[in-house]
């Protein structure tokens, strides 16, 4: 029994109560009341509007859901898709039949706002769900494309992107356009939103603003062939600036977008903005990479080049660190001292057979250098394999950054020839200056592991603001390491202790903490001065994870640390070993797979992979019941040692 049966207009009442009536007539939403045994329907105007949009074949489905309900489930709600005249629109039934009485009460509500809501909603989480499993840009385009389709059946859609310099057409993305159209969008020489793409009956722009009359003609018969009355383009803008690209919705009649359309418009822009966003992105991305191979080229060709320039020069240039150790020789000092680069580079003076009153000296002016960063200049004898000669040489300071000594520039020149001495120093500070020029300029390059850091830093984050403040402590945790060590000519060595404190105290006060941090060991034990900043970064990390997820995030957390100076082993240096015990206890509330905690992959390979690889530590990291464990050995500095009283009380808080 179908409800085709009987006209969807409001009936005589069949019940004899006329204020139902009324409420019938007058009710704002769709009502009806259906009497099984006259088969009789009686309903509201919108009702029967509302009813006579449905398809018969879908009522009448409908209708036999109905008839099924049970006395125990009488109540029903039935979606149903119908037409008001101009778009596809969504409608429930909801109501009860009453088998006692053999009737049927129900009433209609349009739903659907939500139905598309919902909609948006769907396809708005596969568009993202594609662009974060890392799709291409164009391949999302088309996506999209798909998706308003689907959304708006029977519309096609393109989106048009054109160059950012040019208003040319880049590319077109669209799978339902006719290739004819396509093509002809592809060769489009003028900004699409000037040329408007109107054809059929919707009037064309004025000729003033299409820059190719020509090409829009063109464009207005290829339509009309299609059967297309009206080309909407919509402007897509993205990245802060101007419109680049546009959403193009093409309609088989001559009319404006409806209210869905707009908002399927709207939908299509936003994701098309996100998408064409990234594009940029990885497009500024693959620009910077290629920026960075061609400098990284040209850095190695400049010092291959000076390389050549100074092995080909007949005086002795060379360079030390701030241990007073060679790092590089060029090829006339190598043949003076008759050794080669790998039985030399490392070495001090004394260990390469300088008399004990020559090293002493150098010695002494290199840290005259290091404390006032001004250069020293000096004529020394010199017995080697050429026979007793006199030097003229010259220690200058190559600095970083920050101004700060962080190494020693030296040059020498063989003046036995007294009447070639001031010609002969003129060239050597000519080159000198030039030396130093190329090795400032190489100093920058420092930039690239800030760059490393920085990757790092962004693989690891959330979000641009994670990614700040993380990098942002970073870097004051180099600075901090920078800062110790910019003032050996005074320390001599950084102190373990100093380097603890300086990076408890730029995360919490230590003081304040009372019982809740314990720091147990021997005062300045000395630190080599390249195990510094590798171990002063691994400090930061570790007392980072205390605070945001560990003991000091937490009250009734404790942190323990305890260092230790080992006997020296049989290594052929003989230094001592520097053991760290870093223990947090009583974190109550650590997740089921502590290694999964955030930030806790780049800090933790920091310490496991870059501590052992740049410095040779021993590091030993995990986690108990009730905290982090970190255990780290490396070697400590030898050259204060004997100077330490090694009686004294451990520090504690």
């Amino acid at each position: 029994m179908g409800l085709t049966n009987f006209p969807f207009a409001t009936m005589p009442p069949a019940l004899s109560d006329v204020a139902v009536e009324t409420i019938l007539d007058d009710s704002r939403l769709g009502v009806w009341h259906f009497d099984i045994a006259r088969r009789q329907l009686t309903a509201s105007g919108t009702a029967a509007d509302q009813l006579g949009g449905i398809a018969p074949a879908v009522l009448r489905a409908a209708w036999r859901r109905v008839h099924r309900q049970t006395r125990d489930a009488p109540h029903f709600e039935i979606e149903l898709p119908w037409t008001d005249g101009n778009s596809r629109r969504w409608l429930m039934l909801r109501g009860r039949l009453d088998r006692q009485r053999d009737h049927i009460n129900g009433m209609c509500l349009d739903m659907t706002r939500r139905v598309r809501a919902e909609l948006l909603v769907r396809e708005q989480a596969t568009l993202l769900d594609t662009l974060a499993r890392g799709t291409p840009p164009r391949e999302c385009l088309q996506v999209l494309i798909d998706s308003i389709e689907r959304m708006k059946p029977g519309l096609r859609a393109c989106v048009i992107v054109t160059s950012a310099r040019e208003p040319l057409v880049r590319y077109v993305i669209g799978s339902s356009m006719p290739p004819a159209l396509l093509e002809q969008l592809e060769r489009a020489s003028c900004s699409p939103l000037a040329a408007r793409f109107t054809g059929g009956s919707v009037a064309a722009v004025s000729p003033d603003v299409s820059t190719d009359a020509a090409w829009a003609t063109q464009w207005q018969g290829h339509c009309q062939q299609q059967g297309l009355e009206a080309c909407n383009p919509i402007a897509i803008t993205h990245a802060g600036a101007g419109p680049r690209a546009w959403l193009l919705m093409c309609l088989s009649e001559a009319r404006p977008l409806s209210g869905w359309e707009e908002e399927v418009a709207q939908f299509g822009t936003r994701i098309a903005a996100v998408v064409l966003d990234r594009e940029d992105q990885q497009l500024a991305l693959e620009r910077a990479a290629d920026a960075v191979v061609h400098a990284l080229h040209d850095a190695e060709r400049e010092r291959r080049r000076l390389k050549a320039f100074l092995d080909s020069s007949p005086d002795l240039a060379y360079i030390f660190n701030l241990d007073h150790r060679f790092t590089y020789a060029n090829r006339a000092l190598l043949r003076m001292w008759g050794k080669t680069e790998e039985e030399a580079l490392g070495l001090n003076c004394l260990e390469l057979g300088y008399p004990d009153w020559h090293a002493a000296m150098h010695g002494r002016e290199l840290d005259q250098v290091i404390a006032t960063g001004k250069p020293v200049r000096g004529d020394v004898p010199f017995e080697g394999p050429l026979g007793r000669r006199m030097y003229d040489y010259i220690f200058v300071p190559q600095l970083d950054a920050r101004g700060n000594v962080e190494a020693i520039v030296g040059t020498t020149r063989d003046v036995t020839e007294r009447s070639e001495h001031e010609e002969e120093r003129r060239r050597s500070e000519a080159m000198l200056r030039i030396l130093v020029d190329e090795l400032q300029h190489r100093t920058r390059n420092i930039m690239s592991v800030v760059r490393a850091m920085a990757s790092r830093t962004l693989a690891t984050s959330r979000d641009m603001t994670d990614f700040a403040g993380r990098f942002d402590a970073r870097l004051d945790a180099l600075a901090r390491a920078q800062g110790l060590l910019s003032r050996l000519g005074e320390l001599d060595r950084v102190q373990f202790d100093a380097l603890l404190r300086g990076e408890l105290a730029a995360h919490c006060d230590p003081a304040a903490q009372g019982d809740q941090i314990v720091l147990e060991g021997p005062h300045n034990i000395p630190l080599r001065s390249g195990s510094v900043q590798p171990l002063a970064m691994a400090l930061h990390e570790l007392a980072t994870n205390a605070v945001k997820y560990g003991a000091l995030r937490q009250q009734g957390g404790r942190l323990h640390v305890r260092w230790s100076l080992l006997e020296a082993g049989a290594a052929a240096d003989g230094a001592p070993t520097l053991r760290i015990d870093w223990n947090e206890h009583d974190v109550h509330d650590l997740p089921e797979n502590p290694q999964q905690i955030r930030g806790g992959g780049a800090g933790r390979e920091l310490i496991e992979r870059a501590l052992p690889y740049q410095i040779g530590a021993d590091v030993d990291y995990g986690f108990a019941d009730d905290g982090l464990r970190c255990t780290i050995q490396l070697d400590a500095s030898q050259l204060q040692l004997d100077a330490m009283d090694r009686a004294q009380p451990s520090m504690a808080n």
